[in-house]
């Protein structure tokens, strides 16, 4: 029962982990809930060597029950972080509950553990040792398939803007001023891309779509990928450093890397 349950946390967290990257319509909680999944599979590794050391010396099982509710509670106040840097304070909130209810059902067996000493086996150890590894190995297999597969699929749903738009230059002369409206009607089926941006710029215009990433992918680091008919690509960092100098190129947009996808007119930019 408890290889059953082990093997069906790990499964959803590794789903978790890929949910933004497969397709499907926008889901505004599925970076934030792949986000915590991954942190997970990092902060908690912090569980595994006392889960070892319970599986090797078992009679000291209550102290290290101990120890691993209170690192326990370390990574559950990190993930409270993220939850509220991610999505706001009602997440944060939400997760710290989730924690505490969890805190609650497991006061009882702490005692429980204490009375019986060595003498009951307990499946603890295999929990704290199994599920971090397991997240953050999948996250490592993970990670360069999952966003490959993903980009690409962005940027060929994206064909059909790209021919209307041409069609447009065709018929008026010029490329559209502007496509922004309250629906967007094309869409990339990416569950954790919400949607193509279209600038004009000069004769030729820039469309962009943010891709989602994994948390040790370039920690920190966000990508756009950006699709131009010229080679003449722009994204930028900050609105107002276009009010400032609207002509700013290369690095000076506020990427710190860039480059090819593999696709045609397509380019992507890191930022950090």
């Amino acid at each position: 029962m408890h290889a059953t349950l082990i093997a069906g946390v790990a499964a959803l967290l590794a789903f978790s982990m890929v949910y933004p990257f497969l397709p499907g319509r926008y889901d505004e909680l599925a970076v934030p809930l792949s986000t915590m999944a991954q942190v997970f599979g990092v902060v908690g590794l912090a569980l595994v060597p006392g889960g070892v050391l319970w599986l090797i010396v078992p009679r000291y099982g209550f102290p290290l029950a101990l120890l691993a509710t209170a690192i326990g509670t370390g990574v559950a106040l990190v993930l409270a972080l993220f939850a509220t840097l991610s999505v706001g304070n009602a997440f944060g909130v939400l997760t710290l509950a989730i924690w505490i209810s969890v805190l609650v059902r497991l006061a009882p067996r702490l005692k429980d553990l204490r009375r019986a000493g060595d003498r009951r086996f307990s499946p603890a150890p295999f929990y704290l040792v199994l599920l971090p590894t397991l997240a953050f190995g999948s996250q490592l297999a993970l990670a360069v398939p999952a966003t490959r597969w993903s980009r690409d699929r962005a940027m060929a749903n994206a064909g059909e803007l790209i021919a209307d738009i041409e069609q447009y230059r065709t018929r008026h002369g010029s490329y559209p001023p502007a496509l922004q409206a309250q629906h967007a009607d094309y869409v990339p089926d990416v569950i954790g891309v919400e949607q193509y941006f279209y600038a004009p710029r000069g004769e030729s215009y820039n469309l962009a779509f943010e891709q989602p990433r994994f948390l040790l992918d370039r920690f920190g680091t966000r990508e756009w990928v950006v699709y131009n008919p010229r080679g003449e690509h722009r994204l930028y960092s900050h609105a107002a450093r276009l009010l400032s100098s609207p002509d700013l190129g290369g690095s000076g947009q506020g990427w710190y890397a860039s480059g090819e996808t593999g696709h045609v007119y397509w380019r992507y930019f890191w930022f950090d």
